[in-house]
């Protein structure tokens, strides 16, 4: 009898060592790389508008971060995924008052999160729950004479769910979110959609052509439209080593900082890239 149960349990286990791998190579859920806050890495240089007009400044967002799956099980049919995912978020702008070059630092925005992701086939699914804490820099409140407190309405914890369905050439996305625990009662709803489309330069090469455009609305701004557009290359060397270079417009609340409610608009150029 024992000679029988023990050959059965080293199978299961195999079994199911084979179904789990332990930091697997790729996503479940692919990065939504033209969301301004999704997880990644990126630097970007971009003409800046601020209710309507031009500044006398460059505008350069800076992203160091990841998402990296930490466990996935293969099972019949479909992948589940449970991963670690996290970004420091930097803004800053490049300005000459007078005959003085400055690189200024303007604030610093912190998320970090624990994904999990259902996969089969086409359509994958990502609920994740995040924390978000926003930070002016030094040099900003001198500048600004700022000396005391305000609301930051930019720190918060939150529970996102997106649904994503690759369909031919075009990946299509949708997701809300649903904000808690903020210290002045951040707006609780937000809604995402977009699509990007991804061409091969030619049969089997691993650089493709994209184009594509993310679209957000917060209750925190009274559901006024968000919408990045971005269009370039990306070069697709392996499946965890995946980075793009785009020229990107966008058109809504800042996403960053404290000042979510200022309307902008931003143009340029910017490099993501993506560790794992």
């Amino acid at each position: 009898m024992i000679m029988l149960i023990v050959p059965a349990t080293s199978g299961l286990c195999q079994d199911y060592e084979k179904r789990m791998q332990v930091m697997p190579s790729g996503h479940a859920f692919d990065p939504l790389i033209l969301d301004p806050v999704e997880c990644q890495s990126y630097g970007a240089l971009y003409a800046y508008w601020e209710g309507g007009e031009l500044q006398d400044f460059i505008y350069s967002p800076l992203a160091l971060g990841f998402q990296l799956p930490v466990l996935r099980w293969t099972m019949d049919g479909y992948e589940l995924e449970v991963g670690f995912l996290a970004t420091v978020f930097f803004q800053f702008e490049f300005v000459q008052p007078a005959s003085i070059f400055q690189v200024n630092l303007i604030n610093t925005d912190f998320k970090v999160g624990v994904p999990v992701v259902y996969r089969k086939g086409p359509f994958s699914l990502r609920g994740t729950l995040i924390h978000v804490s926003s930070h002016f820099s030094e040099e900003y409140i001198f500048r600004h004479n700022i000396s005391g407190f305000g609301e930051n309405r930019n720190t918060y914890d939150a529970f996102e769910l997106h649904a994503s369905w690759d369909v031919n050439r075009f990946r299509l996305y949708t997701g809300l979110g649903m904000a808690f625990n903020s210290p002045h009662n951040r707006g609780f709803w937000k809604f995402q959609g977009g699509c990007l489309y991804r061409r091969p330069l030619r049969p089997g090469a691993k650089t493709n052509f994209i184009a594509g455009t993310d679209m957000q609305v917060l209750q925190e701004t009274a559901y006024s439209l968000n919408t990045m557009l971005g269009t370039g290359f990306e070069f697709a060397l392996r499946s965890n080593r995946v980075f793009q270079v785009l020229l990107q417009f966008y058109n809504g609340n800042l996403p960053y900082t404290q000042y979510t409610h200022l309307k902008v608009k931003y143009l340029g150029a910017t490099l993501i890239g993506h560790p794992f």
